[in-house]
Formats: C-alpha cells, sequence, structure tokens
C-alpha cells in the first residue's frame, strides 16, 4: 500500500467516526528541529518554530478513547554547515494515531495520549540547502505522547513526536548519519 493509499485511508476512517464520536478543529505552535547523528558530520543544528493546523476525532474504545487526527505541520530546523546558516521548513501531512486515558468528564478532564504517527513529506525550502526535496524520504514515522486539559469541549495541550525513520536517504547521505525530526507542540482544540 503506497503512502497516499494510506492517508486517504486514514482520512476515511477519521472522518467516518463523525456519528460515533466527537471531532474537533486543532492548531498550535511547533518548537521543531532536524536532529543528525553520526560521526564525521559538519552539520550544526538548532530549533525552529512553526505551526500546525488540522482535525482531531476523539471515540471511545474499550474502555479507552482512540484519538486519530490529520494535520498539516511545518517543522524544520535552523541549521548550519560549511559557513551557511539558515532555516529549513519541512512541510508534513501527518496522522497521529493515538490511545488516551481520560480522567473526568464533560465538564473538566485531563487527558493522557500516546501512539505512533506517519507522516507525507509535501515540500521543502531551505535557506542554505539546495535541492532539498530530492534529498528527503517522502515519508516520515514515529511515536508520539502529550497531554491535554479540556473543558466542555474545549482544550489545550503539549505534545512530543520524535522520528524512528530515517528522513534523508540512503544515497544521499552513504549510510553515514541518521537524520530525524523532534517535533514539541503546544496545542488547542474545540470540539464540535
Amino acid at each position: 500500500m503506497n503512502i497516499l493509499r494510506f492517508f486517504a485511508l486514514m482520512s476515511f476512517l477519521l472522518f467516518s467516526t463523525f456519528v460515533y464520536s466527537q471531532v474537533a478543529v486543532r492548531g498550535g505552535l511547533n518548537y521543531s528541529n532536524v536532529s543528525v547523528d553520526g560521526s564525521n558530520v559538519d552539520f550544526g543544528s538548532g530549533s525552529k518554530i512553526g505551526y500546525h493546523l488540522g482535525l482531531q476525532g476523539d471515540f471511545v474504545l474499550a474502555g479507552l478513547r482512540l484519538r486519530p487526527a490529520l494535520l498539516y505541520h511545518v517543522k524544520g530546523g535552523k541549521g548550519e554547515t560549511s559557513g551557511a546558516t539558515g532555516n529549513t521548513n519541512l512541510h508534513y501531512l501527518e496522522v497521529p494515531v493515538n490511545l488516551a486515558l481520560k480522567i473526568g468528564g464533560d465538564a473538566f478532564s485531563i487527558i493522557g495520549e500516546a501512539g505512533p504517527y506517519f507522516g507525507y513529506l509535501l515540500n521543502t525550502s531551505s535557506g542554505f540547502v539546495d535541492n532539498l526535496d530530492d534529498r528527503l524520504n517522502k515519508s516520515d514515522w514515529g511515536i508520539n505522547f502529550g497531554g491535554a486539559i479540556e473543558l466542555q469541549g474545549l482544550g489545550v495541550g503539549i505534545n512530543y513526536s520524535n522520528s524512528l525513520s530515517n528522513i534523508a536517504k540512503e544515497e544521499q547521505i552513504s549510510g553515514a548519519f541518521k537524520t530525524t525530526n523532534g517535533n514539541l507542540t503546544l496545542f488547542g482544540y474545540l470540539k464540535f
């Protein structure tokens, strides 16, 4: 199954839960970086601020909650290599699929959640790397976890996600190092 079919299936599952669950509009800020690990790497990386927007589902599943989402993320980092510096922006369509535990009722609740995420790289821009689209894999996947406080359908939360896959193509890096995304998000959502 290719990645676009996977996103279509996840989107269908998210939107088909409208009858059985609540759906929320979600958005917030990202504090992200691109981590490069390996020997003989002449690359320094710092964090940058981006954003995310999308839809999030929430429905009961055997005493727990399943909270899938369809999100547009702007991730990336600040980088420095061979004297050149600049921002790198990585635009992803992501589907986190989290299991959640909700403590409390509709008036006030605390939610903890964790699960995998799957991302598809839509576009890139960089102030110091040429042809970045050709150097990165289109797919990214990893883990994420976080929590939220919810008041009558209005929620605020924090989440951290980290790649478990190498986002750089092997032929671009000769297997010398691993490149991953790290992303801390502060978000708000409104259920409808």
